[in-house]
């Protein structure tokens, strides 16, 4: 089954994670105090996002009965779905 909002929530579940790996890399080249905090700072916020729609695609798959093999990987704990 194609749905439109699972699909634009995984891209967007994809970029936030790749997002904070970025912020990873920031945290981990931050030099002074002030790279660390702000670097710190934009990882949990990135992090904080990446949960919020993490959360968002799985109550809708969970609504919407519209998981499939790509979400059960971004979803862990979630039973995979059958093919």
């Amino acid at each position: 089954m194609n749905c439109e909002l699972r699909d634009e929530l995984g891209i967007e579940y994809l970029l936030a994670t790749d997002q904070v790996q970025d912020a990873t890399r920031e945290l981990d080249w931050a030099v002074t105090i002030t790279q660390r905090e702000c670097a710190a700072t934009r990882r949990h916020r990135l992090e904080a996002h990446r949960l919020y729609i993490q959360q968002a695609l799985a109550d809708h798959c969970e609504q919407h009965g519209c998981a499939n093999a790509e979400v059960d990987e971004m979803l862990p704990g979630r039973a995979p779905v059958a093919a």
